[in-house]
């Protein structure tokens, strides 16, 4: 773990609350494919986000701004070449270099780790069946699509779902992503990663294991 001075260099509105955010760094801190870095806003006020992309000198965030919380407005809200003081790499949610066939689900900003480990999976050559189950409240939510469907063309076999718990269109999935959860459905899987609210990272633990999946096979992490 290093503290590093990141630079903003790029800046995207995703949606009406969702900011994906490029930071410059002044030297490669050996990222991990499920870690996040932490920001060092005030000395009493640490903030922490993960990260959805990196390369050689730059890392992506993609953060929520959360009107009255005390560390989203001023990172969403930065202006290009401000400079946060950061703690990186930081974080436990870890991808097995399995040859294991994986699903991903996820909700709101925990799509970053789930989006960095998809990546890594492809990066592994692990090529074979991996799906992405992930769900957000409205249609106007929704980002990244296309960068999905793309990244899905690297794997033999890529199930990509989306859930609106909210709103109703054709091709999209109703309600919750939880509900994906049955026999039929996981049978082909070994391994699951969870990202997302702590409710819903519970009931979909919960559900994995009344099917028969072992907890070690089980990773999760929860906002």
């Amino acid at each position: 773990m290093k503290k590093l001075s990141a630079t903003l260099v790029h800046k995207i509105q995703l949606t009406h609350d969702v900011y994906e955010l490029t930071y410059s760094l002044p030297e490669n801190p050996s990222i991990a494919p499920w870690q996040y870095m932490m920001f060092q806003l005030e000395p009493w006020l640490n903030r922490s986000y993960s990260i959805a992309s990196f390369s050689w000198l730059n890392c992506t965030l993609i953060v929520k701004r959360i009107s009255d919380g005390k560390g989203s407005p001023r990172i969403c809200d930065a202006s290009i070449g401000d400079i946060f003081q950061i703690m990186i790499p930081l974080g436990h949610f870890i991808l097995k270099a399995t040859s294991i066939p994986k699903c991903f689900i996820g909700t709101g900003t925990g799509f970053a780790p789930l989006f960095s480990q998809i990546n890594a999976t492809a990066d592994m050559w692990i090529t074979d069946i991996v799906a992405f189950i992930f769900g957000v409240r409205n249609i106007d939510d929704i980002f990244y699509e296309d960068i999905i469907r793309d990244l899905g063309e690297g794997f033999l076999n890529f199930k990509y779902e989306q859930y609106l718990s909210r709103d109703e269109k054709d091709g999209y999935r109703k309600w919750y992503v939880t509900d994906w959860i049955t026999k039929e459905n996981i049978e082909n899987f070994g391994e699951f990663y969870i990202c997302g609210s702590p409710i819903m990272v519970r009931d979909a633990r919960t559900k994995l294991e009344e099917l028969g999946i072992q907890k070690d096979n089980i990773f999760f992490e929860q906002f």
